[in-house]
């Protein structure tokens, strides 16, 4: 901790004392000094799964032109840049009862919910994984997150698909449509984008715990019985 501390502080000297150079770059050169490869890693892994989460929350929306509360005044493009530019935490007020993330997912495959099951769904998928994040968007030497977390939001991921592809309301019509039949070919484009946030999740559970020494606790999940893993 002393050593680091003395780092930072060093780099800092020379950096202010440096002509020519601007505030930001003086950040930004901090910034990349206080992060190990490990950091690095686990920052891309997190862009990546909230990437493909966005791509999904596009895709679901094409295919579930209705469902879009804001359908009358802006693009579908707008409607989920709004969504991502909004902090993770943004409190919804159509959520804010709501404690767990996984309880939002819930909510949108409730079939007495009358609100975008489609907001619901990607709100509550984003939170949970954040909470897998310990909440961080950047990470440091003194950062950590636990591998569990990670492991157990890619459970979760694995739940949330299998209610996107199964529930329905008792006219027997799926609540949210994904996968499709097209002329006896069935697009599979949803299971894909969401079999990689699951592998992006288990891989970064693997490196955490290579890095830590710490064992997952692995789970037989039994995505019918709608137990989401604590997170």
């Amino acid at each position: 901790m002393r050593w680091f501390s003395i780092l930072l502080c060093s780099v800092w000297l020379v950096t202010g004392c440096a002509t020519g150079n601007s505030t930001q770059n003086s950040n930004a050169g901090l910034s990349r000094l206080a992060k190990s490869d490990v950091d690095e890693v686990i920052e891309i892994h997190q862009k990546a799964v909230l990437g493909d989460l966005k791509k999904l929350m596009v895709k679901l929306y094409k295919r579930n032109p209705n469902l879009r509360y804001d359908r009358e005044i802006r693009s579908i493009k707008a409607s989920v840049d709004l969504t991502f530019s909004r902090r993770f935490d943004f409190n919804y007020p159509e959520f804010k009862r709501i404690k767990k993330p996984t309880d939002i997912v819930r909510l949108a495959m409730d079939e007495r919910y009358q609100g975008d099951r489609v907001l619901a769904f990607i709100v509550g998928l984003r939170k949970m994984l954040m909470a897998s994040y310990d909440n961080h968007q950047e990470f440091f030497y003194l950062t950590s997150i636990d591998q569990q977390k990670l492991y157990n939001s890619a459970r979760n991921i694995e739940i949330a698909a299998w209610l996107l592809a199964k529930k329905r309301d008792r006219d027997g019509n799926l609540l949210i449509l994904s996968d499709s039949l097209s002329e006896e070919t069935r697009n599979l484009s949803y299971q894909r984008l969401i079999g990689r946030m699951i592998a992006t999740q288990d891989n970064l559970a693997l490196v955490i715990s290579q890095k830590t020494g710490r064992i997952i606790k692995t789970f037989v999940v039994r995505a019918a019985s709608l137990v989401f893993l604590p997170i």
